[in-house]
């Protein structure tokens, strides 16, 4: 992996896709909005922001799996006593 003068890798790892795709130093914006009116200049149009209901595979809480709300005590009473 090619590193950038005074830039580790770790940090180029991360926006090294945008950066070779629009051909930008990722260090030239200061907040997301800025990135974002860049993408929208360059795309020619406003970006479309989606929101999540939660339908996907990973939660909007970073679960996979959704969470299951049980008495603990009540199950191990049941697989203790049969």
């Amino acid at each position: 992996m090619e590193t950038q003068p005074d830039r580790p890798a770790k940090a180029m790892k991360k926006t090294v896709i945008f950066e070779e795709k629009y051909g930008v130093d990722i260090e030239k914006f200061s907040t997301t909005s800025d990135v974002e009116k860049f993408i929208e200049d360059k795309i020619g149009r406003e970006l479309q922001v989606v929101e999540s209901d939660d339908h996907g595979i990973v939660s909007t809480r970073g679960n996979i799996f959704k969470l299951i709300d049980y008495d603990i005590n009540r199950r191990f009473d049941e697989t203790i006593n049969s």
